[in-house]
């Protein structure tokens, strides 16, 4: 057997902080000698023995746990088998594991190598990014050197993506606003395998393949006097300055559960002053994990307790917090605060396809999507979980923003200004019902897509509107409904306009009984059905993301947009701006006039 295997290591934190119960409060322990001899025996990891004076640079200590256990397969083969087979013989298995930890003498830190499940005990207590860090020490933006990455979104309906690049790509390319990397395949230079890890120029024929996550490894068999090697380059790497700013996010962990409480307090007080004054507004956008089913459901329904259960129904998706609120307030408006929180705390949404079969549902305060800024520093709380923003991050997205608004500017027909005569957005909307060559579809969701709020349409051009009260956290929900509009809509085009006929059907048969209602079927009216469909075979396709800014200031996104404190609003258009062009569609941006 070969004393040289594929090893990656881990970097353990100084401390945890973990909740007692006897105390009933957070404490925090010092991660020493004393608390990983705990932290084993308590995963069931006994002490072993190891030869003296391995090395002058770090303590050595070595765990390990055998654990046999029954095969799962075996009652099931045991159909099949003819009694006294070799595969019966043997009914449990068994698993080995171990962890190394290595202190590092000069550097006065933990690092810990695994093997079997010997990860899982190190998981809670090494860095996050231990890997990432040591990679940005190692590679620039522009060199083509990543093979494959795990992403993590915090905006948009993708939560989570892998992807293996046909060829390399450099970070330069890979970029996108909003994404953590949680890995990273990239290969490291034979000269760097040489220069900076000490292998001989005689064993390195080409590059390696690192991985790099909260742990680091090279593709390579290493002895263990190599790894030790490797860590002390490590550990000198990582006193140098960073080539490239990998992760520009940080999620905030275990360890963080202070500072956490503190954030989840600061949502708490904001939205309970929404809740004793909805002038007092703090933007609360309220969505699920399950992004796409949520937002495609039928209708949602929300219970909270207070005085009894009360069950609210609303014919879409909830959308904003002041829907809740609302419901709240109007049962009893004069909630203290420890009150208000305990009805939050047990208030639960459900969503529901037209069949009645149940979509999603959590708790009301899990579908929470914001962004504070808390002692000088920027934090995003996405449905549960908690991110850290650099000011870095925060300058490369105003910048990128400016960029695509500026070259993204409206140039259809001219909008009217958004003047306090419009209390909402279908007010707005509403009153294009008397323009020409203009329809109004607001609320009307064929197969629960809302294609446009407003149509029109000139000689050559049909433009499809969206429009927002507000540049705030909810812009992530309309991003999204513009992109499903775009997409249905282009792949319709193939399919003689069906879709964009049931969307007239639509209209034509609801029997909605306001007035708004009655005026847009009216109007629709005077159109027949195939010239409708005919508006769109001839023309072409525009899709107008139309933005009113709710603030007092005098600002403009084009110029202003440091000024606008949604960084949420800002991830999410410039996704949205992405996708667009993936899908080679005309997409324009609208800031209305007030």
């Amino acid at each position: 057997m070969s004393e040289k295997i594929q090893n990656s290591f881990y970097l353990l934190k100084d401390s945890v902080t973990t909740y007692s119960r006897k105390l009933a409060k957070n404490v925090k322990e010092n991660i020493d000698d004393a608390f990983i001899k705990k932290l084993m025996k308590a995963k069931g990891f006994k002490p072993q023995k190891v030869i003296a004076a391995l090395s002058a640079d770090y303590e050595i200590s070595l765990y390990y746990k055998a654990k046999s256990a029954p095969v799962k397969w075996k009652d099931f083969i045991g159909s099949v088998a003819l009694p006294g087979e070799p595969i019966l013989k043997v009914s449990t298995g068994k698993t080995e594991s171990y962890v190394m930890l290595l202190y590092s003498r000069k550097g006065k830190a933990y690092y810990a190598s695994t093997g079997g499940y010997g990860h899982m005990v190190v998981q809670d207590i090494a860095t996050s990014d231990l890997g990432i860090e040591i990679l940005a020490r190692l590679i620039k933006p522009e060199d083509k050197a990543l093979r494959a990455s795990k992403e993590r979104s915090l905006t948009g309906g993708v939560l989570g993506s892998v992807k293996i690049f046909r060829n390399s790509y450099n970070l330069s390319e890979n970029e996108s606003f909003g994404s953590i990397y949680n890995e990273l395949n990239a290969a490291v230079n034979r000269d760097k395998l040489v220069n900076v890890f000490g292998f001989s120029a005689a064993e390195v024929n080409s590059d390696s393949l690192c991985v790099a996550k909260n742990s680091f490894s090279i593709k390579k068999s290493i002895s263990f006097k190599e790894l030790l090697r490797v860590i002390t380059r490590c550990e000198k790497l990582l006193s140098s300055p960073a080539l490239v700013e990998i992760n520009t996010v940080e999620k905030l962990g275990r360890s963080s559960r202070p500072l956490i409480t503190d954030l989840n307090n600061v949502v708490r007080g904001k939205v309970f002053m929404n809740y004793v004054n909805p002038n007092k507004f703090f933007s609360v956008e309220i969505s699920h994990r399950d992004f796409e089913r949520y937002y495609l459901s039928t209708y949602s329904e929300f219970t909270f307790h207070l005085n009894g259960v009360h069950e609210n129904k609303f014919e879409e998706p909830v959308r904003d917090i002041q829907t809740l609120l609302d419901e709240i307030r109007n049962t009893d408006p004069s909630l203290g605060q420890d009150d208000f929180n305990r009805v939050v705390a047990t208030a639960s949404l459900a969503t529901f396809d037209s069949d009645g079969n149940e979509l999603t549902s959590d708790l009301m305060g899990d579908h929470y999507c914001t962004e504070i800024a808390h002692n000088g520093k920027n934090y995003f709380l996405i449905e549960k979980e908690w991110y850290e923003i650099s000011h870095t991050m925060i300058d490369k997205i105003n910048e990128t923003c400016k960029g695509f608004i500026t070259s993204r500017f409206y140039a259809g027909p001219a909008m009217d200004a958004w003047d306090s005569t419009f209390l909402s957005e279908n007010d707005f909307n509403a009153h294009y019902l008397t323009k020409p060559d203009s329809l109004v579809f607001d609320k009307i969701t064929p197969s629960n897509i809302e294609v446009c709020d407003i149509l029109r349409w000139n000689t050559t051009h049909i433009y499809l509107y969206h429009v927002k009260k507000g540049f705030d956290n909810s812009m992530r929900d309309l991003c999204s409904q513009v992109f499903i509009s775009a997409r249905r809509v282009l792949e319709d085009s193939k399919s003689k306009y069906e879709f964009i006929g049931s969307l007239y059907d639509e209209l034509i048969k609801t029997r909605g009984k306001s007035v708004y209602v009655q005026n847009a079927q009216k109007k629709l009216k005077k159109m027949p059905r195939k010239d409708f469909i005919a508006l769109f075979e001839n023309r072409k396709l525009v899709f107008v993301l139309a933005v009113k800014d709710t603030s007092k200031k005098t600002r403009r996104l084009a110029t202003d947009i440091e000024d606008f404190n949604s960084n949420i609003a800002k991830f999410s258009l410039n996704e949205l701006t992405q996708k667009m062009r993936n899908l080679e569609v005309d997409f324009q941006i609208l800031e209305l006039t007030k």
